[in-house]
């Protein structure tokens, strides 16, 4: 947790008032100050000041305390909860796709989400424009310690970011935090029955039977939530696509291994004149097995309207896939 400096905690640590509010410290909110040349609007430090001013009664939650748990168990680089307003608990546009898709674009841009406080339902905690306070209760089992931070557990975290977000970003949450080893789906669909009746809970069994803790990222999380609102039955992620002699041919991102359909995701690192080639050659493969391949881009996840053109193009997959006469020459094994 980065270094935070709070004026109530002045004196203890030798440093003046005026010091604090000269060129040496930056504030980040009220009473809150990091040091110079640090960015006060990064997750990290917003997250640092908040949790600087947390009374005992208090926790710090949702993506806040995922990002937390991220740290602690990723070892892939990747950082999806990056608190932009990707994350914040407003509901999106009514989606024409038959399930709430989340946008790919948005996250991290835009403004920042507030940081989740979940605190007692008698605490006087007031919301800031960078926290919304939460009132529920918080029992002992629910609040991990980790380092400076008090925050909800894992389950706990699951749980409020599967009830109180949109359903598709609350899907591409579980799909990270279950990728991780993080929280399992059973403990989360156990810990949501004995919660009938939260604001929410009913929600959490819609997000965990759209969840797949294969998949790796957003992107591919965001593109099986558009396949499956297509009425194309559930791919599988992360699969390794094989010649019936069983010889490797390719590693695809989504695949309907009964139909013969896979679904590839093409970001900013396929655009390389070396990757498009790879890419074609192994699509190419892939074809002569009879596996149809249908790629999409930010831009086809970037809208209703190109999403519905990448399910019109998945469709038509399929009834390509229908029409091979030959017999199925493919198998698919675990990467």
């Amino acid at each position: 947790m980065p270094w935070t400096v709070r004026t109530s905690c002045c004196d203890e640590l030798g440093i003046s008032g005026r010091v604090l509010r000269g060129p040496a410290f930056t504030r980040v909110r009220r009473g809150v100050y990091v040091p110079a040349g640090a960015d006060p609007y990064s997750p990290d430090n917003r997250i640092a000041a908040v949790v600087a001013g947390l009374p005992v009664h208090a926790a710090l939650g949702g993506w806040a305390a995922a990002r937390i748990l991220e740290r602690e168990a990723a070892s892939d680089g990747l950082e999806v909860f990056d608190g932009g307003r990707w994350w914040a608990e407003a509901p999106t546009q009514h989606s024409t796709l038959g399930v709430v898709v989340p946008r790919l674009g948005v996250a991290g841009s835009g403004g920042s989400a507030p940081i989740l406080v979940c605190a007692a339902r008698e605490s006087r905690l007031a919301g800031r424009p960078d926290a919304r306070i939460f009132r529920s209760p918080v029992a002992d089992d629910d609040v991990l310690s980790l380092g400076d931070a008090r925050m909800t557990a894992p389950v706990r975290t699951a749980f409020d970011l599967a009830r109180l977000l949109p359903i598709g970003r609350a899907v591409v949450a579980l799909d990270r935090l279950v990728h991780l080893g993080v929280v399992a789906p059973t403990d989360l669909a156990e810990y949501a029955k004995g919660r009938r009746g939260w604001r929410g809970a009913s929600r959490v069994h819609r997000v965990l039977r759209l969840v797949d803790g294969r998949s790796e990222s957003p992107q591919e999380s965001v593109l099986r939530l558009v396949w499956v609102a297509s009425g194309m039955p559930r791919p599988r992620a992360n699969l390794v696509v094989r010649t019936a002699s069983r010889e490797f041919v390719a590693r695809v991102d989504l695949v309907d291994e009964v139909a013969g359909v896979a679904g590839e995701y093409d970001g900013a690192w396929h655009s390389g004149g070396d990757r498009r080639s790879r890419d074609s050659r192994r699509h190419e493969r892939l074809l002569a097995l009879g596996v149809e391949v249908v790629r999409a881009t930010s831009a086809d996840l970037g809208s209703d309207a190109r999403a519905a053109e990448w399910q019109g193009r998945l469709r038509a997959a399929y009834r390509r896939a229908r029409r091979r006469p030959h017999a199925r020459a493919w198998t698919v094994t675990p990467s």
